[in-house]
């Protein structure tokens, strides 16, 4: 996986782009993205901050299939699973999809591509970020080393409360009171 550099020329990243005009042009998109605009995606974070570094480049495979390939780097804050306390995570994707114009071109697109349905004019681009940005979050995050300490002081916390209950010594003993 090749790393986006981060340079000093990169610019904010288009929100929309003409679809078949960025096909036959073969053009990059490379730029930043606020983690604020992404508002799926903060549905798992803890926050808002940070920043989402995305190239993508549109062009045709050997057999003229319509693609978007890219890649996405992001530093995220999750709620780490064993401290409750939050954890930053590196995400980092790379993803290549078929560009199709509607349900029926999607459906013959070669296997190996995700299908994803465009407008010829005009082509969202924050969407389709946002959803390989979610597709890869870890299932769970959590640090390395969590506090000990703190883990068992949470641990005993939460300990249920043993129920003293009499169990009966004859099984029969409740027919035998019924029977009373």
């Amino acid at each position: 996986m090749r790393m986006i550099p981060r340079t000093m020329n990169q610019g904010l990243f288009p929100v929309r782009v003409d679809t078949l005009k960025s096909i036959d042009l073969e053009t990059v998109y490379s730029g930043s993205i606020e983690v604020s605009k992404l508002e799926r995606l903060q549905d798992f974070l803890q926050d808002e901050s940070g920043q989402t570094q995305v190239e993508i480049q549109f062009g045709r495979d050997e057999q003229g299939t319509a693609l978007l390939r890219g890649q996405c780097q992001a530093q995220v804050r999750m709620t780490c699973q064993r401290c409750m306390n939050p954890v930053d995570v590196e995400l980092s994707t790379d993803f290549e999809l078929g560009i199709a114009f509607s349900d029926e071109q999607a459906k013959h697109l070669p296997k190996q591509y995700e299908p994803i349905i465009a407008e010829r004019d005009d082509l969202e681009l924050l969407p389709v970020i946002e959803d390989e940005l979610i597709l890869s979050l870890p299932m769970y995050a959590y640090h390395a080393q969590c506090d000990e300490n703190e883990l068992v002081a949470k641990a005993e916390v939460v300990k249920p409360v043993p129920v003293e209950t009499e169990a009966p010594n004859n099984p029969f003993s409740v027919l035998e009171q019924l029977k009373k």
